[in-house]
């Protein structure tokens, strides 16, 4: 079995086995009812100039970032090293008449890659977080779930460390279920709200739970996206979950971890599972690059 498809399935059983933490908000029913960032703006990702919304007077690292301030509210991190230069040409391309789907991205340099998926919690606290770690973070979200309150987004997004892509409009768990034209629709149409919300054009799609087929890269293509982004890692609570044997990051491992709060996380904050995270990942010698300068 190939890594995409060993992906799809293990991200299969991952995502069906959470749909119960979705059902802590009432019922995902009732959910349903309620390019990379653009150039020059203030700490585009992957640039390392100090966040607008930083504070503090303690040391800072030479990327700066207050290492006092991360290690006083987050319980004892340090900031992320910066990434090397990446590629000059990028490993994975991607193109829309011939979408690719891809789990990582092949590289040397001990670089993961962050991503957050759907759209459900909506955190001040997790704006601030993004802003003062400064590290760039790759967002996929879902209309059903960020209609309530676009704004957000819209303050991730203007940190300058965020890219915004495509996760559909409605969420569905099995997109192979759905007609050709459907799947078109989920997909183009979330490109038409997040054109119209952000001012931006996502070029990668990630398919609800890792669900998809030849219909939907199709779709991904005729939509006008390059790739679908699927992933080795995922983040859950305290815990990260491996794919693989070995249990460990590799350089170029793509990482999953969605928008939740304490309805989901056990009455864990989604700052207190990005410090986990970010533990996991400084405690295997990585840092966190930025994905759009490698595919």
């Amino acid at each position: 079995m190939n890594d995409e498809a060993s992906a799809r399935a293990w991200s299969r059983r991952r995502f069906m086995g959470g749909v119960a933490a979705l059902a802590s908000l009432g019922s995902f029913a009732a959910a349903c009812t309620g390019q990379p960032g653009q150039p020059g703006r203030p700490g585009q990702s992957g640039q390392q100039g100090q966040s607008p919304g930083s504070a503090g007077s303690g040391a800072r690292t030479g990327s700066g970032v207050d290492a006092e301030l991360i290690a006083r509210r987050y319980e004892g991190l340090r900031p992320f090293a910066p990434p090397p230069a990446p590629p000059e040409v990028k490993p994975v391309h991607l193109s829309s008449s011939r979408p690719g789907v891809f789990s990582r991205v092949p590289v040397s340099d001990k670089v993961v890659f962050v991503t957050i998926d759907d759209g459900i919690e909506k955190e001040p606290a997790f704006i601030q977080m993004v802003k003062d770690f400064q590290v760039p973070l790759l967002i996929s979200l879902a209309d059903v779930l960020i209609r309530d309150d676009y704004a957000y987004f819209a303050k991730l997004y203007e940190t300058g460390y965020v890219s915004i892509q495509n996760h559909t409009v409605t969420h569905p768990l099995d997109m192979p279920r759905l007609p050709a034209a459907r799947q078109l629709d989920e997909i183009a149409g979330q490109q038409e709200k997040l054109r119209r919300e952000y001012g931006t054009t996502p070029y990668i799609f990630r398919p609800p739970g890792g669900s998809y087929d030849a219909t939907t890269i199709n779709a991904v293509g005729r939509a006008g996206l390059k790739g679908m982004m699927l992933w080795r890692e995922t983040m859950e609570i305290s815990d990260m979950e491996y794919q693989t044997r070995r249990r460990a990051l590799r350089p170029g491992d793509i990482i999953l971890t969605h928008f939740r709060g304490p309805a989901q996380l056990h009455g864990e904050t989604m700052v207190q599972m990005m410090i986990r995270l970010f533990r996991h990942i400084q405690a295997q010698g990585f840092t966190v690059a930025d994905i759009t300068k490698y595919v």
